[in-house]
């Protein structure tokens, strides 16, 4: 009987770690990878400064939590979008929160690392056709902690120097 017992418990938390890991922030299959903004930038379909407009909070009975964040494109560095996107985010150890303490943070400005939500890993049907930040845990962040010397770059890749 202790086999049977410990041969469960053992499958429990095979399917409980396997299930968290895949929250985990990973770039390129390495587990919390220091990236380069020069990295981000070849990975990423589009680089933009967007603000916060508005957000919707989505529960799910089949998964994570998700969160879409309505963002105003103020400029683009890189590709070409729509003058407002949406940007998904499970709420999870992998999301990337477009927050301030536990609000929302309407009115902020970011800087994004974009891709389109890849429907592959199961991302909701409500959110198919929004963006996703390249990265959780990279070179997304407030536009505030951008240095200027990272500005003047992007404003430069902009121009196409």
């Amino acid at each position: 009987m202790h086999w049977t017992g410990a041969f469960i418990l053992v499958c429990a938390l095979t399917v409980l770690t396997a299930s968290s890991v895949q929250a985990f922030c990973s770039y390129k299959g390495q587990l919390y990878a220091k990236t380069t903004s020069a990295q981000e930038l070849a990975d990423s379909q589009w680089v933009v400064k967007a603000r916060v407009i508005a957000a919707d909070d989505h529960r799910s009975d089949k998964g994570d939590p998700w969160t879409s964040y309505h963002l105003k494109v103020l400029t683009a560095f890189k590709g070409v979008l729509p003058s407002r996107v949406d940007l998904f985010t499970y709420r999870n150890s992998g999301g990337f929160y477009l927050d301030k303490g536990m609000e929302h943070d309407i009115g902020r400005e970011y800087l994004l690392y974009l891709n389109p939500a890849n429907a592959d890993r199961g991302v909701p049907v409500a959110a198919r056709g929004a963006t996703e930040v390249n990265y959780a845990c990279g070179q997304s962040k407030p536009w505030e902690g951008v240095s200027r010397a990272d500005q003047q770059h992007l404003i430069a890749l902009s121009h196409g120097r």
